[in-house]
Order: C-alpha cells, then sequence, then structure tokens
C-alpha cells in the first residue's frame, strides 16, 4: 500500500514536471488555474509586498512635505469637507521636521529616522488621488482600482496574470489586523467576478 501511494505521488510530481508529454502538463494547467505562467513582459521582480496601511500614518506626517502648508499653519480657508459644501476650515500643517536624505533628495521626517537613510532605496509615488471622499470607496479604489464592490484586487489581477511558483502555498495572501479590518471589508482582497481560485 506504501509502494502505491509513492507511485501515486511520483506520478503527480513528474506530470507537473511534463514527463508524460505535452497533453498531460496542458491538462494540468487547465486543472490548475494556479500554475506558473509565462510573464507578458520580461521582468526582474520575484516577489511583491505591497503594504496597504488602515488606519497607518498620514503621508503628511512620512513622505510627503508640503512646505506652504506648513506656512499656513492654523489659517482659516474655505475647504471642501463635503462635495460641494464648501465651508470654513483651519489648516493643518505637520507637527513632524522634514528634512531631505539621500542622493535622489527625497524627504522624509523625523517620525522614521532609521527608514531616513534608505530613502535611495525606495520608490515614493505621490501622484495618486482617488475618485471618491468616502474613506470605504477609496479604500477600494485603492486596491482594485474601482469605487464600488465586485471587482478583481491588484493580487488577485497578479495571481490570474502570473500563477504561482509555488503549488503548495497561495500566490496573493492577505493578513488583516487581528483588531479589525478595512472599513471596506473583504471586497479589498476579493477575486470580484473571477473565478475563487485567484
Amino acid at each position: 500500500m506504501g509502494a502505491g501511494f509513492t507511485g501515486l505521488a511520483l506520478t503527480a510530481l513528474l506530470d507537473q514536471e511534463g514527463f508524460f508529454g505535452s497533453k498531460a502538463s496542458a491538462a494540468t494547467a487547465d486543472i490548475n488555474p494556479m500554475s506558473p505562467r509565462i510573464a507578458h513582459l520580461p521582468c526582474r521582480a520575484k516577489s511583491c509586498i505591497f503594504l496597504f496601511m488602515y488606519g497607518g500614518p498620514s503621508q503628511m506626517d512620512l513622505f510627503d512635505y508640503k512646505p506652504e502648508l506648513q506656512k499656513r499653519h492654523g489659517q482659516t480657508a474655505n475647504l471642501e469637507q463635503r462635495r460641494r459644501s464648501i465651508q470654513a476650515g483651519k489648516l493643518l500643517g505637520s507637527k513632524r521636521l522634514f528634512k531631505q536624505h539621500g542622493q535622489s533628495g527625497q524627504w522624509c521626517s523625523d517620525a522614521l529616522p532609521h527608514l531616513a537613510t534608505q530613502m535611495d532605496k525606495l520608490a515614493v509615488i505621490k501622484s495618486l488621488y482617488s475618485d471618491s471622499f468616502a474613506h470605504g470607496s477609496a479604500m477600494l479604489q485603492m486596491n482594485s482600482g474601482r469605487i464600488i464592490q465586485g471587482h478583481p484586487s491588484i493580487g488577485s489581477w497578479l495571481s490570474y496574470g502570473l500563477g504561482s511558483l509555488s503549488q503548495n502555498l497561495p500566490g496573493y495572501v492577505v493578513m488583516l489586523d487581528p483588531r479589525g479590518g478595512p472599513i471596506s471589508g473583504a471586497a479589498n482582497w476579493s477575486s470580484g467576478f473571477m473565478p475563487a481560485s485567484y
């Protein structure tokens, strides 16, 4: 009986490697949607760690230095609180001290003194914006590109396009804070209209 199970396991492993010919490996790719795929474009990256920190510190206190806002700290201005609802509000600058670091001259606050020494190794993107002022739909747009539920998340698209290098581990993992997740919930990491395997 033990030899039979060993032979069954060996057959499955050889089939994954394409030992039994192209028909068997093509059938395996149809059966397992997470089998590795060839990338559409050449790339050097083997993995991506995407940190979406719901409730994390504001970019205005970490990397996004706003000298004009700092100068106008405490002044009153007309601000759009809700769509088309403009009211007087107080401008608040950061209480952090900012400096430029490395050859790139990227800004970093004193909140991250150790990370500030590594600024030349980081890509800080400051051009993103949301189509919604509401946190729930803005988070959905950040994770899926749409402000409404039902669309695949970035991890689902990557799993769909590239598959997984390991057939024993998922290609896409979400780790939730035990205190609770984002207010828009599981739609932030769902497969949307794609099959559940993604």
